[in-house]
């Protein structure tokens, strides 16, 4: 049964104000922007250096602002051999390699199954997957995906472990995604654990994921970092 405040809010001036992309691809008006970036094509090599990746990475930024005006998604044009959202995927890989998503920057090799200080190894470790209704009112139902581990989590027993969890591959989580928010979600939203530690795996999964769907990612702080040229 929807809360009367989360219909509401639907016309709330000032809500739809503040928060008016959300909205926008929240009732399918305009593309999610993890839509766009699968939608321009990106020209770059895996095995370029991590900093040559970031160099690319930010000769898209402008582009992509001009595309998140222009792009129609009722088109649906082709989708290229290699994305921007391909390229952001790529350098969250290779940080894998030697991790420093967390402020721990413990430099586990995760690609090679190895855990870091976090508990996060190369395969995403999920608690529970449901449509939350106690978040606040614009969000609701929230297709909320409990992934494990953060210190900061109000929900103790999932970030230590405490819990059962189920590991996921990509494809098999973008389904699930796909689901919430066919089964009427406004959005995904994923928490339970920040999601950072398993931004590669998010952002492999999203390349997967075929349904418009605003993507609520509840970060803690900001952990990956550019490194910097000497």
């Amino acid at each position: 049964m929807p809360r009367p405040d989360a219909d509401a809010v639907l016309d709330a001036e000032m809500v739809r104000k503040s928060l008016s992309r959300y909205f926008a691809v929240m009732q399918n008006s305009k593309p999610a922007k993890f839509a766009i970036a699968k939608k321009l094509p990106a020209t770059f090599n895996e095995e370029d250096s991590l900093e040559a990746l970031w160099k690319e990475h930010e000769n898209f930024a402008e582009e992509f602002g001009k595309a998140e005006l222009e792009i129609d998604d009722e088109q649906n044009p082709q989708a290229p051999e290699k994305s921007y959202l391909d390229l952001k995927s790529a350098i969250a890989n290779r940080i894998l390699q030697h991790c420093h998503l967390c402020n721990r920057k413990c430099g586990a090799n995760r690609t090679k199954a190895k855990t870091g200080y976090c508990k996060c190894g190369n395969t995403i470790a999920i608690s529970s997957i449901f449509a939350h209704m106690c978040e606040e009112p614009e969000l609701v139902p929230s297709g909320t995906i409990f992934t494990m581990r953060c210190l900061h989590c109000q929900n103790w027993t999932i970030p230590q472990w405490m819990e059962n969890s189920v590991e996921f591959m990509p494809r098999r989580l973008a389904a699930e995604v796909k689901q919430l928010r066919f089964g009427g979600c406004r959005n995904v939203n994923l928490v339970g654990g920040e999601p950072t530690p398993w931004l590669g795996h998010w952002l492999e999964t999203f390349k997967h994921v075929n349904a418009n769907v605003p993507v609520v990612w509840a970060q803690i702080h900001t952990i990956a970092q550019k490194p910097r040229s000497s």
